[in-house]
C-alpha cells in the first residue's frame, strides 16, 4: 500500500509550481525513498479517513504504477486546497481568468477547479504571482491534466474510491477486447473473413492502443508465442536422388519401378535376376529432412514484425502528443516483441508471402490458433466495429477512465455468455447486435440504441420458449390501449440489460421480463447498508440533523435498491429485477445478514420460497473472479427459465380483471 499522503508541491523551470493539498486531516513534513524529481516537499497524512485506511489515500505517489496510469494519484469525491505559481503578471492574469474557463489549466477543469477572487491572490519573494483555488474532484475517474499555459504542471491520476481499481480496469479492458474478438469471430470463421495483408498502421491511434492492449496482455500473444517456440512446427522434407548401387542403403522401390532409366542398365551384376539379365549402375533413393521453414512459420514470424511495427509507431505517436503514460506502455511492448523476435528458431523461417488459409497446424495447432485469432481480432478491431470503443480507448489516456461503462458492457457480455451455455441455440438472424454492413461486420452496443441477441430455450411440440436478451431496451407508456402487457404504465425506464422470455403453447402467448442494472461502484460493504436496519440508523444518526436530511440521505443510500422496484413494478410483465455489481460472494442469500434476493411472496419470510421470482436483489459479478458468480447467476436465470416453461399461465397482473 502506497504511503498516504496529505500535501505536496512540485516545481518545474520557469518559475512555474503547484501546491496541492487535502482540505481534511492533518499533515506531517515527511519524504519518499522514491519520487520523481519535480516533488519538491511532502506531508504524510497524519488523519487518515476510512478511504485511506481501505487503501484508496487523498493523494499518493505509486512508484510501482502499471505504465497504463500516472504515478501521482489523487481520489475521486474529494477536495484540495491548490496554490499556483505563475510567472505572469496580475494584470494579465486577471484579464486571463475573466476569457478563459479552467484558467491557468486547460478549459476541461472549468469544472472541477475553482479560483480564488482576485483579491486573495499573492506574490513570492520573486514577483511570480500565486494564484489560488479549491479543486473539487466529484464523480471523476480518470487523468487529471494540471499542465498549465504557461509550462510546468502535471497530469494526476483521480482514482475511483473501490480496492482493486487499478487491476479491475486492466482487466475489464482485456476481458472486453476479448468478449469482442470471440463475438466477431463467431459470426465470421478464419475461412470467410477475406482475409487480406493491409497496412493497418494509419488506424487511429485510440483504436489501435486499444486492441494492441488485449493482444499483448501475458496471457495472449506472449503466452502463445512462448508455446509455439516450445512446440515449433517442422514438416518432413523429401527428395529423390539418384546414387551409385555400391552406396545404396535403402532403396526408394516405388521410383524405382516407376522411374528406371534403361541407358543405367549393365549386363549381369547381383540384381540380374530381377531385370532380365542386368543391373543398374545406379538406383534412385528417398532423402527426408525436417525444416521449420513451413507457411504456417511464416505467418507468425509476419504478425510479430508487423505488431513490433505497430508498436514502434504508436509509441513515437504517443510520446510526440505527449501522452507518456501510454507511450511506456508501447515502448514495453517493442521491447517484449524485440526479445520474442530474437529467439534462434526464426532464423530458419524465411519472408511471408501467402496466407496459409486452409491449414489445419494454423486452425487447430496450439498457439497458432491463438495467433490467428489475434491477427484476425486486431485487423477486425481497426475498423472499429463497435462504435464506442474508439471513444473509450480514448478514455485510456484521455481525460476519463470509463471503469463503470467498461464494466456495463462487460456484464452484457457476461449476461450473452449465460444464455449461450443454457439455450439450445442462438437465432444470429433475429438479433441486432450484429450487422452486415459494406465494410464488414459491426457490433452494435451502445447506449440508446436497442441492441438484441434471440435464443431458443426449449422447443417441442407443444411448446417453443425464445428469450431475448437487450441492452438498454426502453419501456414507454403507450400512447394507445394495449390488449397485451407491454411497455411501462407510467414513466420510460431504460434498464441496462432486460431479458425477454416468451412462451409460445397452442394458442397462447405469455411474455416476462428479468431486467438488471450494471453498478460498479457499489460494493458489499455499500450493499450491506441498503439493507440496514432503519431503527439502528436512526440511532447512530447526528441528533442535530433534521428528519428532511435524515430521509434524504436514507433515499439515497437505498437508492439502487428502489430503483429496482420501480423497474419490477412499472415494467409490466416484469418478474424480477436485480444490480450486478462488483462484489466478492458466489452465493445466493434468501435470509440473514448477507441476503441478496427477496422474494415478493410471503414464504419468502421464513427464508425458503418454492420459487425464486418476482423478486428484487444483486448478483456479484467482479472481473477476473467471475467464474463462481456467473454460475450462481446461470442457476438463478435457469430456475426462472423451467418454472415459467413448467408453469401454468403466471396471473400476478390480472387481479380483477
Amino acid at each position: 500500500m502506497p504511503a498516504p499522503l496529505h500535501r505536496i508541491q512540485l516545481q518545474w523551470q520557469g518559475g512555474v509550481a503547484l501546491d496541492l493539498e487535502w482540505t481534511k486531516g492533518r499533515g506531517t513534513t515527511t519524504s519518499l525513498a522514491e519520487t520523481a524529481d519535480d516533488i519538491v516537499y511532502l506531508e504524510a497524512e497524519a488523519d487518515p479517513d476510512n478511504a485511506t485506511i481501505s487503501g484508496i489515500p487523498p493523494i499518493c505517489y505509486r512508484s510501482d504504477t502499471p505504465s497504463l496510469f500516472e504515478c501521482l494519484q489523487l481520489r475521486e469525491n474529494t477536495d484540495y486546497f491548490v496554490d499556483i505559481t505563475l510567472p505572469i503578471s496580475r494584470d494579465l492574469a486577471e484579464r486571463e481568468v475573466e476569457s478563459h474557463s479552467g484558467w491557468p489549466f486547460g478549459e476541461r477543469l472549468a469544472r472541477v477547479f475553482l479560483p480564488d477572487p482576485p483579491r486573495r491572490w499573492r506574490t513570492n519573494d520573486k514577483g511570480h504571482l500565486i494564484v489560488s483555488g479549491t479543486l473539487r474532484l466529484r464523480n471523476h475517474a480518470g487523468i487529471l491534466d494540471l499542465r498549465t499555459r504557461y509550462g510546468g504542471g502535471r497530469r494526476f491520476e483521480v482514482v475511483c474510491q473501490k480496492i482493486g481499481y487499478l487491476d479491475e480496469f486492466r482487466t475489464l479492458l482485456d476481458r472486453v477486447a476479448d468478449e469482442l474478438a470471440e463475438l466477431l469471430l463467431q459470426y465470421d470463421s478464419p475461412v470467410s473473413a477475406g482475409f487480406s495483408i493491409n497496412d493497418v498502421s494509419s488506424a487511429n491511434e485510440s483504436g489501435l492502443l486499444f486492441q494492441l492492449r488485449h493482444v499483448m496482455a501475458p496471457e495472449n500473444l506472449p503466452s502463445s508465442i512462448e508455446e509455439i517456440l516450445g512446440r515449433f512446427s517442422v514438416k518432413l522434407l523429401a527428395r529423390h536422388s539418384f546414387i551409385d548401387l555400391e552406396d545404396v542403403e535403402e532403396p526408394d522401390i516405388e521410383t524405382l519401378a516407376t522411374e528406371l532409366d534403361i541407358t543405367e542398365l549393365q549386363p549381369g551384376g547381383p540384381l540380374r535376376r530381377f531385370f532380365g539379365g542386368y543391373t543398374p549402375r545406379r538406383i534412385p533413393v528417398q532423402e527426408q529432412s525436417e525444416t521449420a521453414d513451413t507457411p504456417e512459420n511464416r505467418y507468425i514470424k509476419y504478425f510479430l514484425e508487423e505488431v513490433l511495427l505497430l508498436s514502434t509507431r504508436l509509441r513515437d505517436r504517443l510520446n510526440i502528443a505527449g501522452k507518456h503514460a501510454s507511450s511506456r506502455e508501447a515502448g514495453a511492448w517493442v521491447e517484449q516483441i524485440d526479445d520474442l523476435l530474437s529467439n534462434r528458431h526464426w532464423k530458419k523461417v524465411g519472408p511471408f508471402r501467402q496466407f496459409p488459409s486452409n491449414s489445419q497446424v494454423l486452425q487447430k495447432g496450439r498457439g497458432y490458433r491463438d495467433i490467428l485469432r489475434f491477427d484476425l481480432s486486431l485487423r477486425m478491431g481497426l475498423e472499429l466495429p463497435w462504435k464506442r470503443a474508439e471513444e473509450l480507448a480514448e478514455g485510456t489516456y484521455g481525460d476519463l477512465r470509463p471503469v463503470n461503462e467498461l464494466y456495463e458492457y462487460w456484464c452484457f457480455f457476461v449476461l450473452r455468455k449465460t444464455l449461450l451455455e443454457l439455450c439450445l441455440k442462438e437465432q444470429p438472424n433475429k438479433g441486432t447486435l450484429i450487422q452486415t454492413s459494406p465494410d464488414g461486420l459491426k457490433v452494435s452496443l451502445r447506449k440508446g440504441r436497442r441492441s438484441k441477441t434471440s435464443y431458443i430455450y426449449k422447443e417441442t411440440p407443444d411448446t417453443k420458449i425464445e428469450v431475448n436478451l437487450f441492452y438498454n431496451r426502453r419501456f414507454s407508456r403507450p400512447n394507445k390501449p394495449l390488449t397485451s402487457w407491454l411497455g411501462s404504465y407510467t414513466a420510460n425506464f431504460d434498464p441496462d440489460y432486460s431479458i425477454e422470455i416468451i412462451k409460445m403453447q397452442t394458442g397462447s402467448v405469455q411474455r416476462h421480463w428479468l431486467h438488471f442494472d450494471a453498478k460498479y461502484r457499489l460494493d458489499r460493504a455499500d450493499f450491506d447498508k441498503i439493507f440496514a436496519d432503519e431503527q439502528k440508523e436512526l440511532l447512530n444518526d447526528d441528533r442535530d440533523e433534521s428528519e428532511y436530511d435524515q430521509e434524504l440521505r436514507r433515499v439515497h443510500k437505498r437508492e439502487d435498491l428502489f430503483k429496482m422496484h420501480t423497474y419490477r413494478d412499472g415494467i409490466l410483465g416484469s418478474r424480477g429485477a436485480y444490480v450486478l455489481f462488483p462484489g466478492d460472494d458466489d452465493v445466493m442469500f434468501l435470509n440473514g445478514k448477507q441476503q441478496n434476493l427477496f422474494v415478493r411472496h410471503p414464504s419468502a419470510f421464513g427464508g425458503a420460497p418454492s420459487i425464486k421470482y418476482p423478486s428484487v436483489g444483486a448478483f456479484s459479478l467482479s472481473p477476473g473472479t467471475e467464474v463462481g458468480q456467473q454460475a450462481n447467476l446461470s442457476a438463478f436465470i435457469r430456475e426462472v427459465f423451467e418454472s415459467l416453461a413448467t408453469s401454468n399461465s403466471y396471473v400476478e397482473e390480472t387481479a380483477s380483471f
